[in-house]
């Protein structure tokens, strides 16, 4: 019977670097989406608000799964399902041999 243990959320966001690519990923999707949606807003809809809201929602929205992914990627269709707890005890049995 395998022993799953708990961890903690500082461990898996210790990486800095997930965490500013996840940080990065969010204000350039956020801008585009708020850019794209101040034109078409200016363009194509007579200055309403709701494309500006509609875009930028979009690009937090595409943000917020990617950061999911980078996080998470036991969910990313293509690679192997090893969770975080899985690969963190092959870690631990390998250094300990």
């Amino acid at each position: 019977m395998a022993v799953e243990r708990n961890i903690p959320s500082e461990e898996i966001v210790q990486d800095k670097a997930s965490f500013d690519q996840a940080t990065a990923n969010l204000l350039v999707k956020t801008g585009l989406g708020l850019s794209i949606g101040i034109v078409a807003s200016a363009l194509l809809f007579k200055r309403r608000m709701w494309p500006v809201t509609f875009f930028t929602g979009a690009g937090v929205g595409a943000a917020y799964a990617d950061a999911q992914r980078i996080f998470d990627s036991s969910k990313t269709l293509g690679k192997p399902a090893t969770s975080y707890a899985a690969a963190s005890a092959a870690v631990s049995k390998s250094s300990k041999a």
